[in-house]
């Protein structure tokens, strides 16, 4: 890994690509019980992305909320001694390669797993 450390982080993914990420080094992550997580939400995240604009890329339809693409975080998990990448189905190796790359995961000690968390909601969803 030449010295540059792993991080977690969140991030959504739009169309088959990545569209945003939001991530800090392992070492400022958010200590739990089961391993390391980045320290805000996408919820809290979504209004600071609006603010700088960068929902702007999006169709106006999908920038109210923040589920409203899919999406995804990347945590370190101790008893796995791995990263794991939870997402969402709009995920591919294009994107599995940028998020190794752009957080310096390790591609030995990465994996990724679907997780129906982090799809948009239907447009039906009633609560």
């Amino acid at each position: 890994m030449g010295g540059i450390e792993s991080e977690v982080g969140i991030f959504w993914t739009y169309e088959g690509k990545l569209f945003h990420i939001e991530s800090a080094p392992l070492s400022q992550g958010v200590k739990t019980m089961v391993g390391i997580d980045y320290a805000v939400g996408h919820y809290a995240t979504w209004f600071m992305m609006a603010k700088r604009g960068i929902l702007d890329r999006l169709p106006y339809a999908l920038r109210d909320e923040y589920d409203s693409i899919s999406r995804g975080r990347v945590v370190y998990l101790f008893k796995r001694e791995a990263f794991v990448i939870y997402h969402g189905d709009d995920f591919n190796d294009a994107i599995l390669d940028e998020l190794l790359k752009t957080l310096h995961l390790p591609p030995d000690a990465t994996y990724d797993e679907v997780d129906e968390h982090y799809n948009p909601l239907p447009d039906d969803f009633v609560f």
